[in-house]
């Protein structure tokens, strides 16, 4: 299959976003009639999607059951939930489902509509087919699927170069982590492409109660907004420090990118705590999969003071997308970590 074919072959963007862009079947959100749920349920499982949520046009609010959403609830749901794509499937459109793609868009979700003779105005859309189902598909950006192939092979080769390279330095930072006591290597959970949470590992560079000290030093977070970020943070250890600088704590996320968790060149995933706080334009950074390093990291990241500039630069990355582009900032990232200019 040439790569012209492989970009518009619908069929072939839903094997590899299933395969590369997420663990497992993707989510999906849908809206519907009553009367047509169980043909539309049928469909999207035969395809290999899980249905996370669904909302009735016609049934009236007292009458929900569990699972099911209603039009106060749905984009909050949307919002704080694992939603990969939306569904669409009315016989006639409502005053709303402008409102909903709009809102679904503002995330970065892709919203697929099959309603007789409705036109969202925008210009990015395509034809397609969900479950057998033909779609007319709305997103912020559409990549090319070769693209996305390309990066996921580069990714599985960076990863198992990455894992060697960790399995070889961890034999002398082992020992020198452990020496407080507590593990080599940090887990945290994470939240990943849409809101997926998965386990992110670290070589540990901070002391074992630095969770618990952070809430004590909010006031001295330099980061505005949803991050955290201070100077010379008091708990970071000795080694810890050393590693940061040398970026040789991110190691262990090789095996996150071998597992399909993260990606080489993507945005940072946040804390769960950090997305519970998110708006819906915030939420956006999270519609590609996160990456042991990125755009922000290597646009003099110590200089940028405000989460809502981390957020734009994530935007951009995402928006203009290129394999290109992650060839340019792994090259970056490169130079970053040869002159020791990992985080502080």
């Amino acid at each position: 299959m040439s790569v012209d074919k492989l970009d518009q072959d619908p069929d072939w963007l839903s094997t590899v976003l299933a395969t590369s862009e997420t663990i497992g079947p993707k989510s999906i959100l849908l809206i519907t009639q009553s009367d047509r749920f169980e043909m539309l349920e049928e469909a999207l499982r035969r395809a290999n999607y899980s249905l996370i949520g669904c909302f009735f046009l016609d049934q009236p609010k007292e009458d929900l059951e569990q699972g099911q959403l209603s039009a106060t609830n749905l984009m909050e749901f949307t919002l704080r939930s694992t939603v990969d794509e939306v569904l669409i499937y009315l016989p006639e459109a409502v005053d709303q489902v402008s409102d909903w793609i709009r809102g679904f868009e503002t995330m970065g979700i892709m919203v697929h509509v099959t309603i007789p003779g409705y036109e969202y105005p925008s210009s990015s859309k395509r034809e397609a087919s969900i479950a057998g189902i033909p779609v007319t598909s709305y997103a912020p950006t559409f990549h090319k699927t070769s693209d996305l192939v390309l990066k996921r092979i580069i990714d599985i080769a960076g990863a198992l170069v990455g894992l060697v390279i960790c399995g070889l330095v961890g034999v002398v930072l082992y020992p020198l982590i452990r020496r407080d006591g507590g593990p080599a290597v940090f887990t945290q959970d994470r939240v990943g492409r849409n809101g997926r949470i998965f386990k992110f590992y670290k070589y540990r560079s901070m002391y074992m109660d630095a969770e618990e000290r952070k809430k004590e030093l909010m006031d001295q977070n330099t980061m505005e907004g949803g991050m955290f970020k201070m100077d010379n943070d008091p708990r970071i250890t000795p080694i810890g420090a050393f590693i940061r600088k040398t970026s040789l704590d991110e190691l262990p996320q090789f095996y996150n990118v071998l597992r399909g968790d993260m990606s080489l060149v993507g945005t940072r995933p946040p804390t769960k705590q950090e997305f519970l706080e998110y708006t819906p334009a915030q939420k956006r950074r999270l519609s590609f999969k996160p990456g042991i390093t990125g755009l922000w990291q290597v646009s003099g990241r110590s200089e940028i003071t405000k989460f809502e500039d981390v957020v734009a630069l994530d935007v951009e990355y995402i928006q203009d997308w290129r394999i290109t582009d992650d060839i340019k900032i792994l090259l970056k990232t490169l130079k970053v970590v040869a002159f020791g200019k990992g985080a502080k």
